[in-house]
């Protein structure tokens, strides 16, 4: 039997990068082979190898924890304005330029609050409806993150009495009201944080080598989930117990990426955010296709090209980059041929070599993790 699983994390650090679906597939299945050793991660593999994967993660997303958690997934590209949807407005110059200013907040925006989405997957919010209601405040963009202004409220409380909780202060009351919720509703910041090399001779800062690094750093009550579908017999909560302990992500044995993990089934609140006679699907993670999955005419996708390294925590490389992948990214809405449960493939990108000095492949992540919704007419 499949299980799906709706993991949170909550911060007790900050993040060296926003974890991809790519990052949490190479952390859980790195501890899966610290459980149950190299025999067990190989049958895993060829598990995730049929046709239908039986193990695929979403990308991290958001969340706040308000007297109800509210969550926040990508928003599809058919919601984004075009051109013609923007020229609705063009016979009154003020609204057009109104329309202009909330097209490109719709368009910077990244997240959806699962309200939205929920209507979107259903296809009664579409790219016009969605920017009428952003002119009309009924919508608000804070931290590139689109959510109704009744949503925004219960954020700005809840991250209000996590920073008073945390400074043990009083409210201030001599600042102007606007500005001080904008700055309650700031879900996380990202900033670049200066480092120098140390001369290892001179044991101090080696001349002309300062680099930055990139850090986010979350507010009271925000926190992370990803969405993980897999058998039953996956050994979900162990492999979290493993991560607890040991991060994820880039810097972590300098204390980044270290969370609270948290596993709960998924299936009811999915229900809820899924299209009941779904015509399409949107991606939860970056996807490399296999052939001839896809009605690609029909889809309004994105492809990201990246190039990322090898895990060097658990063994030596034989080199530093695994080369150039292109992969199609969170949000994209795609017209499948035969609706499953996940699609995609792993991309077998050369080989490594243990601490032991034993060589096997590596392989990186490419399932897609798949929510059923309609596609909007005016795209098809």
């Amino acid at each position: 039997m499949m299980a799906v699983w709706i993991v949170s994390l909550r911060p007790k650090s900050s993040v060296a990068a926003w974890l991809s679906s790519d990052t949490l597939f190479g952390a859980l299945f790195w501890a899966l082979k610290q459980l149950e050793g190299e025999l067990g991660v190989q049958s895993w593999l060829r598990r995730c190898q049929n046709d239908s994967p039986q193990i695929a993660i979403s990308s991290a997303f958001p969340f706040v924890e308000t007297d109800e958690p509210i969550r926040f997934l990508p928003k599809p590209l058919t919601l984004n304005p075009t051109a013609d949807v923007v020229a609705c407005w063009k016979s009154d110059r003020k609204k057009f330029l109104d329309a202009l200013k909330a097209a490109k907040d719709v368009s910077k925006a990244n997240f959806l609050s699962e309200t939205l989405f929920a209507l979107a997957a259903r296809g009664e919010l579409r790219a016009k409806e969605l920017l009428e209601q952003v002119m009309n405040k009924q919508v608000e963009r804070h931290s590139g993150c689109l959510m109704l202004r009744e949503e925004a409220e219960r954020i700005a409380s809840a991250i209000e009495k996590g920073h008073r909780k945390r400074e043990r202060a009083e409210p201030k009351r001599d600042e102007r009201e606007e500005r001080e919720r904008k700055r309650r509703l700031r879900l996380w910041a990202t900033t670049d944080t200066q480092h120098t090399a140390v001369d290892r001779v001179l044991t101090s800062a080696a001349e002309g080598l300062l680099y930055f690094d990139t850090e986010h750093f979350f507010a009271p009550k925000v926190g992370l989930y990803f969405l993980l579908r897999c058998p039953d017999d996956f050994p979900v909560r162990a492999i979290l117990q493993f991560l607890s302990h040991s991060g994820v992500g880039g810097n972590r044995t300098v204390g980044k990426g270290h969370f609270e993990w948290d596993a709960k089934p998924a299936g009811q609140w999915l229900a809820q955010v899924e299209a009941q006679n779904p015509n399409a699907v949107v991606l939860l993670s970056r996807c490399t296709p296999k052939p001839n999955e896809f009605e690609w005419q029909k889809s309004v996708y994105r492809v990201t090209s990246r190039r990322p390294k090898f895990e060097s925590a658990y063994g030596q490389p034989m080199r530093v980059y695994k080369g150039i992948i292109r992969q199609l990214v969170e949000g994209s809405v795609l017209c499948p041929k035969q609706f499953k449960d996940a699609y995609g493939q792993l991309v077998n990108v050369g080989d490594a070599k243990d601490w032991d000095g034993k060589q096997h492949p590596v392989f990186h992540n490419g399932i897609g993790f798949p929510l059923r919704v309609v596609m909007p007419n005016e795209v098809e």
